[in-house]
């Protein structure tokens, strides 16, 4: 047989029908991550005009999709976030998030609990949708004028890849919607809301380290990577060749690796490509 003749699928389909394995389809639509919070923000670590009662508001926020952005740098505060920078409650950016639910843009509001004195930590467990994979948290710097943490548009399963662990170290923003200097400033709105920003390099935080940091840790088995179509996952063999050439035959979207509505030799190639590569 010539290069010119070869043909992938049809050589992958001639060992899965010699070997005649049993196959299991690709399928980790829903996961579970452990979700941690872990503050560092101390005296010791933040000694500028430190308060007496150092704390963090509920851990909010939701899973989504890429057609909707609950905060990010640069952009305007919504009520939601306003209310949670400035005074920690969270029933506004829920009911902004419901509507991104009813909308189709969102799949599930997180209320994970704060912590009550800083340094501290929170754990929680959060259940995450293959249709809604980014994932953006925040909660306030509490006391404060409007200056809080989070993360925003967390992709969670880039290329179709759950993500083992995201570790985010976590930097002051402020919501632009008071114009407070200190950590017990007066109340003082802005009108209109200036632009989100990190203050980071600002007082009370210039030339300190991180806030603490989130940490995102997959516990459900899940593939680790495109080939990773059987179980059990986490090694590829030739269950994951049978797996793939059934969904291919099938004219399954879950052999449609390269997300271009066709299956057809690139989708092989690709397959081919990450099963050589192995998992990491």
């Amino acid at each position: 047989m010539t290069l010119s003749h070869f043909n992938p699928v049809r050589s992958l389909i001639v060992s899965a029908a010699f070997l005649a394995l049993p196959t299991t389809a690709q399928a980790q639509e829903s996961v579970q991550y452990q979700f941690e919070f872990i503050s560092e923000w101390s005296v010791q670590t933040h000694p500028a005009s430190f308060p007496s009662n150092p704390h963090f508001s509920s851990v909010i926020g939701a899973t989504h999709n890429d057609s909707v952005s609950i905060w990010e740098p640069g952009g305007i505060a919504t009520h939601g976030i306003e209310r949670m920078a400035e005074s920690g409650t969270n029933g506004t950016l829920l009911g902004e998030v419901n509507i991104l639910i009813d909308e189709g843009g969102a799949d599930q509001f997180f209320n994970m609990g704060g912590i009550p004195v800083s340094p501290g930590q929170r754990v929680s467990t959060i259940s995450v949708n293959a249709d809604f994979p980014l994932i953006s948290l925040v909660s306030m710097i509490a006391p404060s004028p409007d200056w809080f943490i989070g993360v925003h548009d967390i992709d969670l399963r880039e290329d179709g890849i759950w993500a083992r662990e995201l570790v985010f170290d976590l930097d002051p923003y402020d919501s632009g919607t008071d114009s407070g200097t200190n950590y017990t400033s007066v109340n003082a709105d802005i009108d209109p809301h200036n632009p989100i920003e990190n203050i980071a390099n600002q007082f009370p935080f210039t030339g300190t380290p991180r806030i603490g940091y989130f940490r995102f840790t997959l516990i459900s088995d899940a593939a680790c990577s495109l080939a990773d179509f059987a179980e059990p996952y986490n090694e590829l063999n030739f269950f994951d060749v049978s797996a793939f050439l059934s969904a291919f035959s099938a004219q399954s979207a879950d052999a449609d690796l390269n997300d271009d509505g066709e299956l057809n030799f690139f989708d092989v190639s690709d397959f081919l490509t990450a099963l050589s590569a192995g998992c990491p």
